[in-house]
């Protein structure tokens, strides 16, 4: 999604054609084949790539993207935020009683509970399958472990809950197969045995993800490494975003454009902005539309 000079959200295919004939006040990717619109002052809906509406809904305060079927969801209950999960149907599957969750992923979901706000993790119909005992937590990946922290050290562990390794970087953040870390102010990445395989040597970076390239920051400006840590697209965007099915979103100057693992603009920079739905979605975050303020 792209915002066009008179504040409105449209689609655009990888090549930068439009793919739907009308624009939203609010937008986000799609994702499972559903993508959550807001059009004019109209409730948030669920479409297609048709632009079909298949789900509306009512008194939702924000939601997200489908994962595996199913997309959280906030209401406002007593001025409390609470989260749950519906699904495509639009039918409440699990719900609001979490104070943050995240999506699931192979089966299961990071959710903080909302007394002690710690961390546990929940299947698809909502059983809690590893206990509210972390600080911080994070979702599982393809070889079935995740990282949660505990009081000041981060652990690696497995579906069951059974810590399979210690960690004594300052920060880590999983990343696919690898962890990005930090120690004191410098970033780098790590193997899932915790050793350093990219020294922590940079100022910010974000995911590799599913490519072979990670944006860094050096010295003010972005470039794209791989995972030897050599430079593959050179230092000079003002930002740069990880890379989607092949292009990246990236800032040059004032204004954003598209580029391919060549580095080649496949979109000139000439948008003002870019959805941060799609930034965030490119980050591994998710992303979500807020019925608020529309």
């Amino acid at each position: 999604t792209m915002k066009n000079k008179s504040g409105e959200w449209l689609f655009i295919t990888q090549k930068g054609d439009t793919l739907l004939p009308y624009t939203f006040s609010k937008a986000t990717v799609f994702s499972e084949g559903y993508a959550w619109v807001i059009k004019d002052k109209d409730m948030p809906g669920a479409i297609n790539t048709k632009g079909d509406m298949l789900i509306s809904l009512r008194d939702v305060e924000e939601v997200r993207v489908f994962h595996e079927s199913l997309a959280a969801f906030s209401i406002n209950k007593r001025k409390e935020k609470l989260w749950g999960f519906l699904d495509k149907n639009g039918n409440e599957r699990i719900k609001p009683q979490y104070r943050k969750v995240n999506n699931f992923r192979l089966g299961l979901a990071a959710v903080q509970e909302k007394e002690e706000g710690k961390w546990g993790f929940i299947n698809l119909n909502g059983e809690v399958v590893i206990p509210f005992n972390y600080l911080e937590a994070f979702n599982f990946g393809d070889n079935g472990k995740t990282i949660v922290k505990e009081e000041n050290r981060y652990l690696t562990i497995d579906r069951k809950g059974n810590i399979i390794q210690k960690h004594h970087y300052d920060e880590i953040i999983p990343d696919g197969s690898l962890l990005r870390v930090r120690n004191d102010k410098s970033w780098g990445w790590c193997n899932s045995n915790g050793e350093i395989i990219i020294p922590t040597q940079y100022d910010e970076i974000r995911p590799f993800g599913k490519s072979a390239m990670a944006p860094v920051k050096i010295n003010g400006k972005w470039a794209y490494i791989n995972q030897k840590g050599e430079i593959c697209i050179k230092r000079q965007f003002a930002d740069a975003y990880p890379f989607i099915n092949g292009n990246a979103v990236v800032k040059a100057g004032t204004v954003w454009g598209v580029i391919d693992e060549k580095g080649v603009y496949i979109v000139n920079p000439q948008y003002d902005n870019v959805s941060n739905d799609y930034l965030q979605q490119s980050l591994g975050e998710g992303c979500s539309l807020s019925s608020l303020h529309i």
